[in-house]
Protein backbone atom coordinates (compact mmCIF):
# COMPACT_ATOMS: atom_id res chain seq x y z
CA UNK A 1 0.00 0.00 0.00
CA UNK A 2 1.10 3.42 -0.78
CA UNK A 3 1.81 6.62 1.64
CA UNK A 4 -0.19 8.82 -0.05
CA UNK A 5 1.68 11.53 2.65
CA UNK A 6 4.76 11.09 0.61
CA UNK A 7 2.67 10.99 -2.60
CA UNK A 8 1.43 14.09 -1.46
CA UNK A 9 4.76 15.62 -0.27
CA UNK A 10 5.52 14.40 -3.84
CA UNK A 11 3.35 16.33 -5.40
CA UNK A 12 4.35 19.49 -3.67
CA UNK A 13 7.82 18.68 -4.31
CA UNK A 14 7.52 18.48 -8.66
CA UNK A 15 5.05 21.39 -8.57
CA UNK A 16 8.02 23.55 -7.06
CA UNK A 17 10.42 22.08 -9.93
CA UNK A 18 7.68 23.04 -12.68
CA UNK A 19 7.04 26.61 -11.15
CA UNK A 20 10.84 27.08 -10.13
CA UNK A 21 12.14 26.45 -14.09
CA UNK A 22 9.07 28.52 -15.17
CA UNK A 23 10.14 31.12 -13.02
CA UNK A 24 13.28 31.36 -14.22
CA UNK A 25 12.85 31.24 -17.78
CA UNK A 26 10.33 33.42 -18.08
CA UNK A 27 11.11 36.39 -14.75
CA UNK A 28 14.86 35.26 -13.95
CA UNK A 29 16.86 35.78 -10.81
CA UNK A 30 17.08 39.63 -11.83
CA UNK A 31 13.80 40.65 -10.38
CA UNK A 32 14.27 40.95 -5.77
CA UNK A 33 11.09 39.59 -5.77
CA UNK A 34 11.74 36.25 -8.22
CA UNK A 35 15.19 35.76 -6.86
CA UNK A 36 14.02 35.19 -3.64
CA UNK A 37 10.87 33.16 -4.37
CA UNK A 38 13.89 31.28 -6.50
CA UNK A 39 16.42 30.57 -3.98
CA UNK A 40 14.11 29.53 -1.82
CA UNK A 41 12.60 27.18 -3.77
CA UNK A 42 16.09 25.82 -4.90
CA UNK A 43 17.12 25.55 -0.87
CA UNK A 44 14.81 22.87 -0.43
CA UNK A 45 12.83 21.33 -3.67
CA UNK A 46 15.70 19.11 -5.29
CA UNK A 47 17.41 18.16 -1.94
CA UNK A 48 14.02 16.91 -0.14
CA UNK A 49 13.17 15.06 -3.60
CA UNK A 50 16.55 13.48 -3.77
CA UNK A 51 15.92 12.65 0.00
CA UNK A 52 12.65 10.59 -1.23
CA UNK A 53 14.20 9.17 -4.09
CA UNK A 54 16.99 7.63 -1.45
CA UNK A 55 13.48 6.68 0.70
CA UNK A 56 12.12 4.92 -1.82
CA UNK A 57 15.73 2.98 -2.39
CA UNK A 58 15.26 -0.96 -2.68
CA UNK A 59 18.94 -2.86 -2.92
CA UNK A 60 17.61 -5.32 -4.45
CA UNK A 61 16.56 -3.85 -7.12
CA UNK A 62 19.32 -1.77 -7.47
CA UNK A 63 20.48 -2.93 -10.76
CA UNK A 64 17.17 -2.87 -12.78
CA UNK A 65 16.72 0.84 -11.38
CA UNK A 66 20.06 1.70 -13.06
CA UNK A 67 18.94 -0.03 -16.54
CA UNK A 68 15.91 2.02 -16.43
CA UNK A 69 17.30 5.31 -15.66
CA UNK A 70 19.85 4.75 -18.22
CA UNK A 71 17.01 3.52 -20.60
CA UNK A 72 15.41 6.92 -20.16
CA UNK A 73 18.68 9.09 -19.97
CA UNK A 74 20.16 8.33 -23.10
CA UNK A 75 16.59 8.94 -25.18
CA UNK A 76 15.95 11.85 -23.64
CA UNK A 77 19.67 13.21 -24.02
CA UNK A 78 18.84 13.17 -27.55
CA UNK A 79 15.54 14.14 -27.55
CA UNK A 80 15.79 17.70 -26.28
CA UNK A 81 18.62 18.59 -28.32
CA UNK A 82 16.68 17.94 -31.66
CA UNK A 83 13.65 19.97 -29.99
CA UNK A 84 15.73 22.67 -29.43
CA UNK A 85 16.90 22.40 -33.34
CA UNK A 86 13.32 23.22 -34.32
CA UNK A 87 13.67 26.27 -33.07
CA UNK A 88 17.42 27.45 -34.00
CA UNK A 89 17.75 25.35 -36.87
CA UNK A 90 21.60 24.81 -35.68
CA UNK A 91 21.68 21.41 -35.60
CA UNK A 92 24.48 19.79 -33.76
CA UNK A 93 24.27 16.11 -32.76
CA UNK A 94 27.89 14.71 -31.78
CA UNK A 95 29.77 12.19 -28.99
CA UNK A 96 30.09 15.58 -27.15
CA UNK A 97 26.64 15.66 -26.07
CA UNK A 98 26.89 13.07 -23.61
CA UNK A 99 29.65 15.50 -21.41
CA UNK A 100 27.05 17.42 -19.85
CA UNK A 101 23.47 16.03 -19.15
CA UNK A 102 20.69 18.75 -20.71
CA UNK A 103 19.11 20.89 -18.41
CA UNK A 104 16.88 18.44 -15.91
CA UNK A 105 18.66 15.47 -16.99
CA UNK A 106 21.11 15.81 -14.64
CA UNK A 107 18.76 13.82 -11.88
CA UNK A 108 18.46 10.73 -13.94
CA UNK A 109 22.32 10.69 -13.82
CA UNK A 110 22.40 11.02 -10.18
CA UNK A 111 20.26 8.37 -9.87
CA UNK A 112 22.16 6.04 -11.64
CA UNK A 113 25.88 7.15 -9.79
CA UNK A 114 23.91 7.41 -6.52
CA UNK A 115 22.25 3.79 -6.93
CA UNK A 116 25.47 2.33 -7.35
CA UNK A 117 27.21 4.42 -4.62
CA UNK A 118 24.21 3.53 -2.02
CA UNK A 119 24.39 -0.24 -3.13
CA UNK A 120 28.02 -0.66 -1.78
CA UNK A 121 27.97 2.28 1.03
CA UNK A 122 25.18 0.46 2.84
CA UNK A 123 27.48 -1.93 3.70
CA UNK A 124 29.27 0.30 6.07
CA UNK A 125 26.01 1.19 7.69
CA UNK A 126 26.93 3.43 10.17
CA UNK A 127 29.89 5.23 7.84
CA UNK A 128 27.50 5.84 4.56
CA UNK A 129 26.24 8.93 5.84
CA UNK A 130 29.11 10.59 7.19
CA UNK A 131 31.07 9.53 3.78
CA UNK A 132 28.87 10.78 0.98
CA UNK A 133 29.31 14.24 3.53
CA UNK A 134 32.68 13.72 2.85
CA UNK A 135 32.19 13.48 -0.88
CA UNK A 136 30.07 16.39 -1.12
CA UNK A 137 32.58 18.45 0.62
CA UNK A 138 35.63 17.34 -1.34
CA UNK A 139 34.38 17.60 -5.17
CA UNK A 140 34.21 21.21 -4.39
CA UNK A 141 38.13 21.31 -3.94
CA UNK A 142 38.46 19.18 -7.29
CA UNK A 143 40.44 20.63 -10.12
CA UNK A 144 38.32 19.98 -13.02
CA UNK A 145 34.87 21.49 -13.84
CA UNK A 146 32.38 19.92 -11.95
CA UNK A 147 29.49 20.92 -14.60
CA UNK A 148 31.02 17.89 -16.73
CA UNK A 149 28.98 15.26 -16.64
CA UNK A 150 27.32 16.93 -13.90
CA UNK A 151 29.57 15.42 -11.32
CA UNK A 152 29.55 18.54 -8.94
CA UNK A 153 25.80 17.73 -8.37
CA UNK A 154 26.08 14.38 -8.18
CA UNK A 155 27.98 14.66 -5.20
CA UNK A 156 26.84 18.00 -3.83
CA UNK A 157 23.24 16.26 -3.31
CA UNK A 158 24.55 12.59 -2.24
CA UNK A 159 24.11 13.04 1.22
CA UNK A 160 20.29 13.85 0.72
CA UNK A 161 20.10 10.70 -0.88
CA UNK A 162 21.91 8.63 1.68
CA UNK A 163 20.10 10.33 4.48
CA UNK A 164 16.97 9.17 2.92
CA UNK A 165 18.40 5.34 2.12
CA UNK A 166 19.67 5.05 5.78
CA UNK A 167 17.42 6.80 7.99
CA UNK A 168 14.36 8.17 5.97
CA UNK A 169 11.81 5.74 6.83
CA UNK A 170 12.96 6.75 10.63
CA UNK A 171 12.85 10.72 10.08
CA UNK A 172 9.56 11.00 8.41
CA UNK A 173 7.46 8.92 11.27
CA UNK A 174 9.10 11.19 13.74
CA UNK A 175 7.93 13.90 11.73
CA UNK A 176 4.42 12.73 11.73
CA UNK A 177 4.18 12.31 15.06
CA UNK A 178 5.79 15.59 15.37
CA UNK A 179 2.77 18.07 16.64
CA UNK A 180 2.58 21.33 15.20
CA UNK A 181 5.60 20.68 13.01
CA UNK A 182 3.55 22.61 10.32
CA UNK A 183 4.35 26.09 12.35
CA UNK A 184 7.88 25.02 12.68
CA UNK A 185 8.37 24.46 9.31
CA UNK A 186 6.55 27.92 8.33
CA UNK A 187 9.32 29.40 10.14
CA UNK A 188 11.79 27.70 8.82
CA UNK A 189 10.90 28.45 5.31
CA UNK A 190 10.66 32.89 6.19
CA UNK A 191 14.13 32.09 7.57
CA UNK A 192 15.43 30.65 4.37
CA UNK A 193 13.68 33.37 2.40
CA UNK A 194 15.05 36.30 4.76
CA UNK A 195 18.47 34.68 4.33
CA UNK A 196 18.51 34.52 0.58
CA UNK A 197 17.09 37.83 0.44
CA UNK A 198 19.36 39.58 2.77
CA UNK A 199 22.55 37.54 1.90
CA UNK A 200 21.83 37.76 -1.92
CA UNK A 201 22.40 34.16 -2.14
CA UNK A 202 24.05 33.30 -5.91
CA UNK A 203 22.10 31.07 -7.28
CA UNK A 204 25.45 29.29 -8.47
CA UNK A 205 25.85 28.12 -5.18
CA UNK A 206 22.50 26.24 -5.21
CA UNK A 207 22.68 24.91 -8.54
CA UNK A 208 25.31 22.34 -6.95
CA UNK A 209 27.78 22.71 -10.06
CA UNK A 210 30.76 24.25 -9.37
CA UNK A 211 34.28 24.15 -7.42
CA UNK A 212 35.21 26.02 -5.05
CA UNK A 213 37.63 27.41 -7.78
CA UNK A 214 34.88 28.13 -10.19
CA UNK A 215 32.64 30.13 -7.30
CA UNK A 216 35.69 32.27 -6.90
CA UNK A 217 36.56 31.04 -3.43
CA UNK A 218 39.08 29.70 -1.29
CA UNK A 219 38.72 26.12 -0.46
CA UNK A 220 38.61 26.83 3.16
CA UNK A 221 35.23 29.57 2.48
CA UNK A 222 33.96 27.01 0.10
CA UNK A 223 33.77 24.18 2.22
CA UNK A 224 32.21 25.88 4.84
CA UNK A 225 29.57 27.82 2.47
CA UNK A 226 28.38 24.61 1.12
CA UNK A 227 28.18 22.98 4.60
CA UNK A 228 26.27 25.83 5.59
CA UNK A 229 23.81 25.62 2.86
CA UNK A 230 23.25 22.00 3.36
CA UNK A 231 22.42 22.81 7.12
CA UNK A 232 19.76 25.02 5.77
CA UNK A 233 18.67 22.69 2.63
CA UNK A 234 18.05 20.23 5.94
CA UNK A 235 16.17 22.25 7.75
CA UNK A 236 14.27 23.17 4.26
CA UNK A 237 13.65 19.44 3.44
CA UNK A 238 12.10 19.11 7.45
CA UNK A 239 9.93 22.08 6.68
CA UNK A 240 8.38 20.42 3.46
CA UNK A 241 7.54 17.44 5.04
CA UNK A 242 6.20 19.28 8.43
CA UNK A 243 4.25 21.57 6.10
CA UNK A 244 2.97 18.49 3.91
CA UNK A 245 1.35 16.75 6.82
CA UNK A 246 -1.27 19.88 7.17
CA UNK A 247 -2.26 18.99 2.82
CA UNK A 248 -3.77 15.50 3.77
CA UNK A 249 -3.91 13.32 0.47
CA UNK A 250 -4.53 15.84 -1.82
CA UNK A 251 -3.25 15.29 -4.96
CA UNK A 252 -1.97 11.76 -4.93
CA UNK A 253 -2.43 11.28 -8.46
CA UNK A 254 0.34 13.86 -8.80
CA UNK A 255 2.27 12.48 -6.70
CA UNK A 256 2.38 9.00 -8.06
CA UNK A 257 3.84 10.45 -11.61
CA UNK A 258 6.53 12.64 -10.75
CA UNK A 259 8.81 11.22 -12.97
CA UNK A 260 6.95 11.69 -16.29
CA UNK A 261 5.99 15.49 -14.88
CA UNK A 262 9.55 15.86 -13.99
CA UNK A 263 11.10 14.69 -17.46
CA UNK A 264 8.48 16.14 -19.77
CA UNK A 265 7.69 19.42 -18.09
CA UNK A 266 10.91 20.75 -19.53
CA UNK A 267 9.36 20.82 -23.42
CA UNK A 268 6.47 22.49 -22.43
CA UNK A 269 8.79 24.92 -20.33
CA UNK A 270 10.85 25.87 -23.40
CA UNK A 271 7.84 25.91 -25.80
CA UNK A 272 6.45 28.60 -23.94
CA UNK A 273 9.01 30.44 -22.86
CA UNK A 274 10.08 31.02 -26.49
CA UNK A 275 6.76 31.93 -27.65
CA UNK A 276 5.38 33.90 -23.98
CA UNK A 277 7.67 36.80 -23.58
CA UNK A 278 6.16 38.69 -20.22
CA UNK A 279 6.29 42.35 -19.59
CA UNK A 280 3.77 42.82 -16.52
CA UNK A 281 4.10 43.89 -13.42
CA UNK A 282 5.97 41.64 -11.34
CA UNK A 283 3.16 39.93 -9.48
CA UNK A 284 1.17 39.41 -12.44
CA UNK A 285 4.02 37.70 -13.73
CA UNK A 286 4.28 35.30 -10.95
CA UNK A 287 0.61 34.59 -11.05
CA UNK A 288 1.17 33.33 -14.72
CA UNK A 289 3.74 31.15 -13.95
CA UNK A 290 1.51 29.56 -11.02
CA UNK A 291 -1.54 29.36 -13.58
CA UNK A 292 1.28 27.68 -16.05
CA UNK A 293 3.06 25.19 -13.83
CA UNK A 294 -0.58 23.83 -11.97
CA UNK A 295 -1.74 23.29 -15.98
CA UNK A 296 1.88 21.25 -16.79
CA UNK A 297 1.15 18.99 -13.95
CA UNK A 298 -1.59 18.30 -14.67
CA UNK A 299 -1.40 17.43 -18.18
CA UNK A 300 1.64 15.15 -17.74
CA UNK A 301 0.50 13.40 -14.54
CA UNK A 302 -1.83 11.48 -16.55
CA UNK A 303 -1.43 7.68 -16.68
CA UNK A 304 -0.87 8.06 -20.57
CA UNK A 305 2.68 9.76 -19.94
CA UNK A 306 3.27 7.18 -17.23
CA UNK A 307 2.68 4.62 -19.38
CA UNK A 308 4.90 6.67 -22.45
CA UNK A 309 7.90 6.04 -20.31
CA UNK A 310 7.49 2.58 -19.37
CA UNK A 311 7.45 1.55 -23.00
CA UNK A 312 10.38 4.10 -23.98
CA UNK A 313 12.66 2.26 -21.33
CA UNK A 314 12.13 -1.05 -22.72
CA UNK A 315 14.56 -1.29 -25.65
CA UNK A 316 16.83 -1.43 -22.71
CA UNK A 317 15.04 -3.13 -19.70
CA UNK A 318 13.90 -5.90 -21.76
CA UNK A 319 16.92 -7.57 -23.12
CA UNK A 320 18.73 -7.12 -19.88
CA UNK A 321 15.52 -8.77 -17.44
CA UNK A 322 17.12 -11.70 -17.23
CA UNK A 323 20.50 -10.85 -16.54
CA UNK A 324 21.10 -11.66 -12.36
CA UNK A 325 22.64 -9.03 -10.79
CA UNK A 326 22.52 -8.58 -6.94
Amino acid sequence: MRDHYLDTTKAVLIFLVVFGHFLERMIGWGNPIDHVLLGTIYFVHMPAFIFISGLFYKDNKWFKNIIFFIALYIPFQLLFPLFDTLWSGKFQLNWHIFERPYWILWYLQGMIVWTVLAHFLMKLKHFAVPISIILCLLVGLSPWNNYQYSVGRIFTFFPFFMIGVMCGKTLIHKIQQFHKAWILGSIILLMIASLVYFAQVKSSWLYGSYSYAQLKVSAVDGTLIRSFYMLISTLGVFAIFALSKTLGSRWVKLGKNTLPVYLLHGFVVILIARYLKLNLNIYAEIGICIVLSILTCWLLQQSFFDNLLRKMSLWLTKPTEKLDIK
